[in-house]
């Protein structure tokens, strides 16, 4: 039975978390999932003008490399850009960066060496902005004594089914929730071998006794191990309505905020179905198709 849906955050922090949600379908958390890894827009390089490479690398290796280096850009700006993507405008709403580095010795460009430049466009105007890397310590390319590049790069909106480059979280991913029945628990020695068997140490067994662990049930991997150690004793299930979920992002924004966009992008599709639904009734009904 589909219950209301319910989330209880089980672990939260800046670029992970871990939740429980209940009273939803399989295909609800899957539409979540996907959401997160292919719908969620970030912004990511999309153009380099390459003005001078004497480094190893070809121009195009040198501009893919760079357009996999996560960005993160702070809360208030990215809805500005949100917004930008939805409305059908991405093109005007580009962030601009350069790099410039010349080697006298040998040395390694990072990301680090890329410096944001302002935005061009519809958000020009915007203050106090400043998008970097997640991180300074991406490397880009090595030069040796002489060598140079010197480049400018463009980013733009877009989501993960066009690009991996603008997927916002490595890992989004769910489990069914545990469910550890124990037929008998005063089973005495026997059932030392089910609590022996678990790999996730769920179960144990004392002074004739199997239980489960207090706090451990969310472990469960549901191997089945322990019920084929015991098969009259121990049976494992899950519920089908209530899931485990990981998410862990890439720093571009909190992780938290990756799930709030991922519902929003959600609930603005269902709108669009409903009012589709709605607008083909409407026309059908006003529009009645006659008889053969």
């Amino acid at each position: 039975m589909i219950r209301n849906p319910t989330v209880t955050v089980k672990k939260i922090e800046a670029n992970e978390c871990q939740f429980k949600l209940e009273g939803v379908t399989p295909a609800a958390a899957n539409a979540l999932r996907r959401t997160l890894l292919s719908d969620v827009p970030t912004l990511a390089i999309d153009e380099v003008v390459v003005v001078e490479n004497t480094s190893v690398l070809f121009d195009e290796i040198l501009a893919h490399r760079l357009a996999l280096i996560p960005l993160k850009v702070d809360e208030e700006t990215y809805e500005f850009l949100l917004d930008c993507f939805e409305e059908g405008k991405r093109d005007d709403c580009i962030a601009s960066f350069a790099l410039e580095v010349e080697a006298d010795k040998p040395v390694t460009v990072y990301s680090g060496h890329l410096k944001f430049t302002g935005f061009t466009g519809e958000l020009g105007g915007l203050a106090r902005v400043e998008i970097k890397p997640t991180s300074d310590l991406v490397p880009v390319v090595k030069l040796a004594a002489g060598q140079k590049v010197v480049l400018e790069a463009y980013a733009k909106m877009g989501t993960g089914k066009e690009h991996a480059k603008w997927q916002p979280v490595s890992v989004a991913a769910y489990k069914y929730y545990p469910k550890v029945v124990i037929r008998n628990e005063n089973c005495g020695n026997e059932c030392r071998k089910c609590a022996e068997a678990c790999p996730k140490g769920v179960l144990a067994w004392s002074e004739g006794k199997l239980k489960v662990v207090e706090g451990k049930l969310e472990d469960c991997t549901m191997c089945r191990a322990c019920e084929e150690a015991c098969p009259d004793i121990v049976k494992i299930s899950w519920d089908s309505s209530s899931f485990i979920f990981t998410v862990e992002g890439l720093g571009i924004l909190l992780v938290n905020k990756i799930v709030e966009i991922a519902l929003r992008r959600i609930l603005k599709r269902l709108d669009r179905f409903i009012e589709a639904v709605e607008n083909c009734l409407s026309t059908a009904i006003s529009e009645p198709v006659p008889p053969e």
